[in-house]
């Protein structure tokens, strides 16, 4: 992720600029606080005092860039530029700016441009950037890989796997991500991404591993339950270690609406052992995921299919018509809506809900299986 050289290195300029004082307030507290207005004030009297000063635009750039007003910033970014072309900052800010406003040509412009003077490996990075936001995958992977061989830290390691990933290059982003998890192995995200082009070749096994190691790294963050709630039965011999994680994410966020979800759907479809799974809890997880995210549709699919089994056929049926109601196109929840319909002696309903499966359900795909 593209960050501004000003937001990584503090507000001196802008607080001796405003008369502040540097050691007792950064940059992005003084463009945030209730004299954010004052500020910006004296900081423009300093441009109209000394217009031709480069500390002077480059201040008030500054602040603009903390308070977030990229399109603000960048006339000053560019006039300081004028003034002082060879500070590296400065340019190094105006690209980003001109990146993250859309502005991509004349972004790519300031970075080539830069280059010819001072080849870093960060603004090999930022062309990288620059190219794979225009979705040229090509390009940007060539500047990601100069970047990373010259500089290998987590954050170009990371995008060049990345990229790798997204021209589905994968033999490829498994060497990438492997050798950067060597090297940077406290990197939840790394793992993540090693994960992910495991998966893509068919390497569940090591796939389910690099993503359980990723949660054990940040157990707080829900990236890595996104992927492991998701693969309950692809890695039977893993599922246990799926089911620890996902049971932890929801000790420690309990509010999180997929967590309940994807523990829900754990404990219920993981092969079963002894008396097989708690219906109960799993009904009790999806009910909660339902109602922490009332936009969650495949918890209310998923509740809908449950008590079906059970044969609670109105509780299926209002389960089924609110997923519907949220994403129309669920064939798997038309089936077995159809199915309830027809229990309850809804004939005609259930002959428009299969209808409607008949029109969605891709043309290689069986029915779900019938109850």
């Amino acid at each position: 992720m593209t960050r501004f050289r000003s937001l990584l290195c503090g507000c001196a300029l802008v607080l001796a600029v405003a008369g502040g004082d540097a050691r007792a307030q950064k940059a992005a507290g003084a463009a945030a606080s209730p004299g954010a207005a004052a500020v910006e004030r004296r900081l423009l009297e300093a441009v109209r005092r000394a217009p031709d000063a480069f500390d002077a635009h480059h201040a008030l750039a500054e602040f603009y860039l903390h308070a977030g007003k990229l399109a603000a910033a960048i006339p000053h970014l560019e006039r300081a530029q004028a003034l002082d072309p060879a500070h590296y900052a400065n340019g190094y800010d105006l690209a980003v700016a001109y990146l993250e406003t859309g502005a991509l040509d004349a972004a790519r412009r300031q970075v080539r441009r830069m280059l010819e003077t001072n080849e870093t490996a960060e603004l090999l990075n930022l062309l990288g950037d620059v190219d794979a936001r225009a979705g040229d995958y090509a390009a940007a992977a060539v500047s990601y890989q100069h970047a990373a061989r010259m500089a290998p830290t987590e954050e170009h390691l990371f995008d060049w796997g990345d990229n790798l990933l997204r021209l589905r290059a994968y033999d490829d982003a498994v060497d990438v991500f492997a050798a950067a998890v060597r090297r940077h192995p406290g990197s939840a995200r790394l793992h993540i991404g090693l994960g992910i082009a495991q998966y893509s070749r068919g390497r569940h096994e090591e796939a389910v591993a690099s993503f359980c190691t990723a949660a054990d790294l940040a157990p707080a963050d829900p990236r890595p339950y996104a992927f492991l709630g998701e693969m309950y039965g692809v890695s039977p011999a893993q599922s246990d270690e799926i089911t620890k994680r996902l049971a932890r994410f929801v000790a420690l966020k309990p509010r999180d609406a997929n967590g309940q979800y994807y523990y829900a759907m754990s404990l219920w479809r993981t092969p079963a052992t002894g008396d097989g799974p708690d219906l109960a809890r799993v009904e009790a997880l999806l009910r909660k995921a339902a109602a922490l995210d009332a936009r969650h549709a495949k918890a209310r699919v998923q509740l809908g299919i449950l008590l079906s089994e059970q044969r609670r056929w109105p509780e299926a049926i209002e389960a089924l018509r609110a997923a519907i109601a949220l994403e129309p196109d669920l064939a798997q929840a038309h089936f077995r809506l159809a199915q309830a319909y027809r229990r309850t002696g809804q004939a005609a309903l259930a002959d428009r809900e299969l209808a409607e499966f008949e029109r969605l359900k891709p043309r290689d795909a069986a029915p779900p299986v019938p109850e």
